[in-house]
Protein backbone atom coordinates (compact mmCIF):
# COMPACT_ATOMS: atom_id res chain seq x y z
CA UNK A 1 0.00 0.00 0.00
CA UNK A 2 1.49 3.33 -1.11
CA UNK A 3 0.91 6.89 0.06
CA UNK A 4 -0.05 7.75 -3.50
CA UNK A 5 -2.79 5.10 -3.47
CA UNK A 6 -4.24 6.49 -0.23
CA UNK A 7 -4.32 9.99 -1.71
CA UNK A 8 -5.98 8.74 -4.89
CA UNK A 9 -8.53 6.68 -2.96
CA UNK A 10 -9.59 9.51 -0.64
CA UNK A 11 -9.85 11.95 -3.52
CA UNK A 12 -12.01 9.55 -5.58
CA UNK A 13 -14.18 8.85 -2.53
CA UNK A 14 -14.79 12.58 -2.01
CA UNK A 15 -15.38 13.45 -5.67
CA UNK A 16 -17.41 10.36 -6.61
CA UNK A 17 -16.14 10.66 -10.17
CA UNK A 18 -12.96 9.46 -11.86
CA UNK A 19 -13.00 12.52 -14.11
CA UNK A 20 -13.27 15.05 -11.28
CA UNK A 21 -10.79 13.19 -9.08
CA UNK A 22 -8.22 13.02 -11.87
CA UNK A 23 -8.64 16.75 -12.53
CA UNK A 24 -8.18 17.55 -8.83
CA UNK A 25 -5.08 15.36 -8.63
CA UNK A 26 -3.79 16.67 -11.97
CA UNK A 27 -3.27 13.17 -13.37
CA UNK A 28 -4.78 11.20 -16.25
CA UNK A 29 -7.80 9.00 -15.58
CA UNK A 30 -6.16 5.65 -16.48
CA UNK A 31 -3.41 6.27 -13.89
CA UNK A 32 -6.02 6.88 -11.21
CA UNK A 33 -8.06 3.83 -12.17
CA UNK A 34 -4.96 1.63 -12.20
CA UNK A 35 -3.90 2.66 -8.69
CA UNK A 36 -7.41 2.12 -7.31
CA UNK A 37 -7.50 -1.34 -8.91
CA UNK A 38 -4.14 -2.19 -7.34
CA UNK A 39 -5.38 -1.07 -3.93
CA UNK A 40 -8.55 -3.15 -4.29
CA UNK A 41 -6.47 -6.14 -5.36
CA UNK A 42 -4.21 -5.76 -2.32
CA UNK A 43 -7.18 -5.49 0.05
CA UNK A 44 -9.01 -8.32 -1.67
CA UNK A 45 -12.28 -6.40 -1.81
CA UNK A 46 -13.88 -3.81 -4.09
CA UNK A 47 -13.87 -0.26 -2.72
CA UNK A 48 -16.26 1.22 -5.28
CA UNK A 49 -19.24 0.16 -7.29
CA UNK A 50 -18.87 1.43 -10.85
CA UNK A 51 -22.21 2.88 -12.00
CA UNK A 52 -23.46 5.20 -14.72
CA UNK A 53 -23.88 7.88 -12.02
CA UNK A 54 -20.31 7.62 -10.81
CA UNK A 55 -18.21 5.71 -8.31
CA UNK A 56 -20.30 4.62 -5.32
CA UNK A 57 -18.30 3.49 -2.25
CA UNK A 58 -18.97 -0.06 -1.08
CA UNK A 59 -19.31 -0.84 2.62
CA UNK A 60 -15.59 -1.68 2.59
CA UNK A 61 -14.89 1.61 0.85
CA UNK A 62 -16.78 3.52 3.55
CA UNK A 63 -14.81 1.77 6.27
CA UNK A 64 -11.51 2.28 4.41
CA UNK A 65 -12.14 6.02 4.15
CA UNK A 66 -12.77 6.29 7.90
CA UNK A 67 -9.58 4.36 8.62
CA UNK A 68 -7.32 5.90 5.99
CA UNK A 69 -8.15 9.58 6.55
CA UNK A 70 -6.35 10.05 9.92
CA UNK A 71 -3.43 7.93 8.69
CA UNK A 72 -3.08 9.98 5.52
CA UNK A 73 -3.03 13.22 7.50
CA UNK A 74 -0.34 11.90 9.84
CA UNK A 75 1.79 10.62 6.95
CA UNK A 76 1.60 13.91 5.05
CA UNK A 77 2.49 15.89 8.16
CA UNK A 78 5.42 13.59 8.92
CA UNK A 79 6.62 13.87 5.32
CA UNK A 80 6.54 17.67 5.41
CA UNK A 81 8.35 17.74 8.73
CA UNK A 82 11.15 15.53 7.42
CA UNK A 83 11.48 17.46 4.17
CA UNK A 84 11.95 20.71 6.12
CA UNK A 85 14.04 19.27 8.97
CA UNK A 86 16.99 21.52 8.03
CA UNK A 87 14.97 24.51 9.24
CA UNK A 88 14.77 26.20 5.85
CA UNK A 89 11.34 27.43 4.84
CA UNK A 90 10.41 27.04 1.19
CA UNK A 91 7.58 25.86 -1.01
CA UNK A 92 4.41 27.47 -2.28
CA UNK A 93 1.50 28.98 -0.36
CA UNK A 94 -1.92 29.73 -1.82
CA UNK A 95 -3.82 31.62 0.87
CA UNK A 96 -7.34 32.98 0.94
CA UNK A 97 -8.22 36.03 3.02
CA UNK A 98 -11.31 38.04 3.73
CA UNK A 99 -10.69 41.61 2.63
CA UNK A 100 -10.55 43.09 6.13
CA UNK A 101 -7.71 40.75 7.08
CA UNK A 102 -5.88 41.50 3.85
CA UNK A 103 -6.22 45.25 4.23
CA UNK A 104 -4.92 45.24 7.80
CA UNK A 105 -2.16 42.65 7.95
CA UNK A 106 -1.24 41.30 4.53
CA UNK A 107 1.34 43.88 3.46
CA UNK A 108 3.54 43.48 6.54
CA UNK A 109 3.21 39.68 6.40
CA UNK A 110 4.30 39.63 2.76
CA UNK A 111 7.19 41.98 3.53
CA UNK A 112 8.39 39.60 6.26
CA UNK A 113 8.42 36.65 3.87
CA UNK A 114 10.15 38.58 1.10
CA UNK A 115 12.91 39.59 3.50
CA UNK A 116 13.34 36.43 5.54
CA UNK A 117 12.05 33.58 3.34
CA UNK A 118 12.48 34.57 -0.32
CA UNK A 119 12.22 30.94 -1.48
CA UNK A 120 8.54 30.79 -0.53
CA UNK A 121 6.16 31.41 -3.46
CA UNK A 122 3.10 33.32 -2.31
CA UNK A 123 -0.30 33.59 -3.96
CA UNK A 124 -3.17 35.35 -2.18
CA UNK A 125 -6.86 35.44 -3.11
CA UNK A 126 -9.70 37.45 -1.57
CA UNK A 127 -13.35 36.53 -1.15
CA UNK A 128 -16.34 36.03 1.11
CA UNK A 129 -15.82 33.60 3.97
CA UNK A 130 -18.08 30.91 2.50
CA UNK A 131 -16.46 31.14 -0.92
CA UNK A 132 -13.02 30.77 0.66
CA UNK A 133 -14.17 27.73 2.64
CA UNK A 134 -15.38 26.08 -0.57
CA UNK A 135 -12.00 26.69 -2.19
CA UNK A 136 -10.16 25.25 0.81
CA UNK A 137 -12.29 22.10 0.67
CA UNK A 138 -11.76 21.75 -3.08
CA UNK A 139 -7.98 21.94 -2.61
CA UNK A 140 -7.67 25.23 -4.48
CA UNK A 141 -6.45 27.04 -1.32
CA UNK A 142 -4.07 25.77 1.36
CA UNK A 143 -5.93 27.72 4.03
CA UNK A 144 -8.15 30.75 4.50
CA UNK A 145 -8.49 33.53 7.07
CA UNK A 146 -12.20 34.08 7.61
CA UNK A 147 -14.84 35.23 10.08
CA UNK A 148 -15.71 32.55 12.61
CA UNK A 149 -19.44 32.38 11.89
CA UNK A 150 -19.09 29.38 9.56
CA UNK A 151 -18.99 25.74 10.68
CA UNK A 152 -17.68 22.81 8.65
CA UNK A 153 -16.70 19.48 10.16
CA UNK A 154 -13.91 18.83 7.67
CA UNK A 155 -12.07 22.00 8.62
CA UNK A 156 -9.39 22.45 11.24
CA UNK A 157 -9.57 25.87 12.92
CA UNK A 158 -6.77 28.02 14.29
CA UNK A 159 -7.91 31.01 16.36
CA UNK A 160 -6.20 34.25 15.31
CA UNK A 161 -7.84 37.29 16.92
CA UNK A 162 -11.02 38.25 18.73
CA UNK A 163 -11.94 41.89 18.36
CA UNK A 164 -14.65 44.25 19.48
CA UNK A 165 -17.13 45.71 17.03
CA UNK A 166 -17.60 49.44 17.49
CA UNK A 167 -20.21 51.95 16.39
CA UNK A 168 -18.38 54.24 13.96
CA UNK A 169 -19.15 57.68 12.57
CA UNK A 170 -17.36 60.48 10.78
CA UNK A 171 -15.59 62.97 13.05
CA UNK A 172 -18.25 65.63 12.47
CA UNK A 173 -21.17 63.28 13.10
CA UNK A 174 -22.21 63.16 16.76
CA UNK A 175 -24.37 60.31 18.01
CA UNK A 176 -27.66 61.29 19.60
CA UNK A 177 -28.01 58.11 21.63
CA UNK A 178 -26.42 57.16 24.96
CA UNK A 179 -22.92 55.78 25.03
CA UNK A 180 -21.98 53.04 25.46
CA UNK A 181 -24.56 52.50 22.75
CA UNK A 182 -27.46 50.22 23.76
CA UNK A 183 -27.87 47.40 21.27
CA UNK A 184 -31.56 48.22 20.88
CA UNK A 185 -30.58 51.79 19.86
CA UNK A 186 -28.87 50.45 16.72
CA UNK A 187 -32.32 50.29 15.08
CA UNK A 188 -32.58 54.08 15.37
CA UNK A 189 -29.34 54.82 13.54
CA UNK A 190 -28.79 55.61 9.87
CA UNK A 191 -26.76 52.48 9.22
CA UNK A 192 -24.46 51.42 6.42
CA UNK A 193 -23.48 47.76 6.73
CA UNK A 194 -22.18 44.95 4.53
CA UNK A 195 -24.75 42.82 2.71
CA UNK A 196 -26.03 39.55 4.11
CA UNK A 197 -23.46 37.65 2.03
CA UNK A 198 -20.62 39.24 3.96
CA UNK A 199 -19.13 37.33 6.89
CA UNK A 200 -19.14 40.39 9.14
CA UNK A 201 -22.84 41.00 8.49
CA UNK A 202 -23.53 37.36 9.31
CA UNK A 203 -21.71 37.80 12.63
CA UNK A 204 -23.70 40.95 13.42
CA UNK A 205 -27.08 39.46 12.45
CA UNK A 206 -26.48 36.21 14.32
CA UNK A 207 -25.32 37.98 17.48
CA UNK A 208 -28.28 40.36 17.48
CA UNK A 209 -30.75 37.59 16.68
CA UNK A 210 -29.56 35.68 19.75
CA UNK A 211 -30.67 38.73 21.77
CA UNK A 212 -33.99 39.04 19.96
CA UNK A 213 -32.85 42.07 17.93
CA UNK A 214 -32.60 42.88 14.23
CA UNK A 215 -31.28 45.83 12.24
CA UNK A 216 -32.22 47.04 8.76
CA UNK A 217 -29.45 49.18 7.25
CA UNK A 218 -30.27 52.11 5.00
CA UNK A 219 -27.31 51.27 2.77
CA UNK A 220 -25.31 48.10 2.09
CA UNK A 221 -21.68 48.06 0.92
CA UNK A 222 -19.46 45.00 1.05
CA UNK A 223 -16.06 46.70 0.98
CA UNK A 224 -15.23 47.74 4.56
CA UNK A 225 -12.66 50.27 3.37
CA UNK A 226 -15.35 51.94 1.24
CA UNK A 227 -17.67 52.03 4.26
CA UNK A 228 -14.89 53.60 6.34
CA UNK A 229 -14.29 56.22 3.64
CA UNK A 230 -18.03 56.81 3.26
CA UNK A 231 -18.40 57.54 7.00
CA UNK A 232 -15.89 60.37 6.72
CA UNK A 233 -18.09 62.20 4.20
CA UNK A 234 -21.59 62.04 5.66
CA UNK A 235 -23.94 61.33 8.52
CA UNK A 236 -24.10 57.55 8.22
CA UNK A 237 -23.21 55.21 11.08
CA UNK A 238 -21.69 51.73 10.86
CA UNK A 239 -20.68 48.78 13.03
CA UNK A 240 -17.11 47.86 12.21
CA UNK A 241 -14.21 45.84 13.65
CA UNK A 242 -11.82 47.88 15.76
CA UNK A 243 -8.83 47.24 13.51
CA UNK A 244 -10.65 48.49 10.40
CA UNK A 245 -11.12 51.84 12.14
CA UNK A 246 -7.58 52.28 13.41
CA UNK A 247 -6.21 54.52 10.68
CA UNK A 248 -9.27 56.77 10.60
CA UNK A 249 -9.20 57.13 14.37
CA UNK A 250 -5.50 57.99 14.40
CA UNK A 251 -6.10 60.62 11.71
CA UNK A 252 -9.00 62.12 13.66
CA UNK A 253 -11.34 61.47 10.74
CA UNK A 254 -13.57 58.99 12.58
CA UNK A 255 -15.20 58.52 15.94
CA UNK A 256 -15.72 55.13 17.59
CA UNK A 257 -18.17 54.30 20.37
CA UNK A 258 -18.38 51.08 22.39
CA UNK A 259 -21.57 49.06 22.55
CA UNK A 260 -23.34 48.35 25.79
CA UNK A 261 -22.69 44.90 27.21
CA UNK A 262 -22.70 42.19 26.04
CA UNK A 263 -21.58 44.09 22.95
CA UNK A 264 -20.66 42.54 19.61
CA UNK A 265 -17.42 40.78 18.70
CA UNK A 266 -16.01 39.06 15.69
CA UNK A 267 -13.35 36.38 15.68
CA UNK A 268 -11.01 35.82 12.77
CA UNK A 269 -9.77 32.28 12.36
CA UNK A 270 -7.62 30.34 9.95
CA UNK A 271 -9.19 27.19 8.52
CA UNK A 272 -7.62 24.41 6.51
CA UNK A 273 -8.78 21.01 5.33
CA UNK A 274 -8.16 18.52 8.14
CA UNK A 275 -7.06 16.02 5.49
CA UNK A 276 -4.23 18.26 4.32
CA UNK A 277 -1.91 19.47 7.11
CA UNK A 278 -0.33 22.89 6.73
CA UNK A 279 3.23 23.03 5.45
CA UNK A 280 5.88 24.72 7.64
CA UNK A 281 5.71 27.76 5.34
CA UNK A 282 1.92 27.95 5.65
CA UNK A 283 2.06 27.55 9.43
CA UNK A 284 4.56 30.41 9.63
CA UNK A 285 2.38 32.62 7.41
CA UNK A 286 -0.62 31.99 9.65
CA UNK A 287 1.42 32.72 12.77
CA UNK A 288 2.77 36.01 11.37
CA UNK A 289 -0.55 37.31 10.09
CA UNK A 290 -2.22 36.38 13.38
CA UNK A 291 0.37 38.31 15.39
CA UNK A 292 0.08 41.27 13.02
CA UNK A 293 -3.70 41.37 13.42
CA UNK A 294 -3.40 41.18 17.20
CA UNK A 295 -0.86 44.01 17.26
CA UNK A 296 -3.31 46.23 15.42
CA UNK A 297 -5.73 46.01 18.35
CA UNK A 298 -3.35 47.34 20.98
CA UNK A 299 -3.90 51.07 20.47
CA UNK A 300 -7.61 51.06 19.68
CA UNK A 301 -8.91 51.55 23.24
CA UNK A 302 -7.27 54.97 23.39
CA UNK A 303 -9.60 56.22 20.66
CA UNK A 304 -12.97 54.95 21.89
CA UNK A 305 -15.31 57.72 22.94
CA UNK A 306 -17.98 57.86 25.61
CA UNK A 307 -17.08 54.67 27.40
CA UNK A 308 -18.90 55.92 30.49
CA UNK A 309 -20.61 59.20 29.69
CA UNK A 310 -23.58 60.08 27.49
CA UNK A 311 -23.65 62.24 24.39
CA UNK A 312 -27.07 63.77 24.07
CA UNK A 313 -26.29 67.15 22.51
Amino acid sequence: MELRQLKYFTCLYEEGSVTRAAQRLNIVQPALSMQISKLEEELGQPLFERTSKGMIPTETGEQAYRLFMPLLGQLLEARQTLIHRNGEISGRIHAGLIASAANQALASTLAYFVEHHPDVELQVSYGYSQNLIDRVLSGDLDFAVINQSFQQERLTRIDLVDEELLVATGAANRLRVPTPVPLAALRELKLVLPSRLHGLRIVIDQSLAALGLEVSPDLELDDLTVIESFLRRGDYVSILPATVLRQGLEEGALRAYPLERPGLNRSMVCVHDSRRPLSPAARLFVDIIGKTLATGLDAIHFYKEGATDHELD
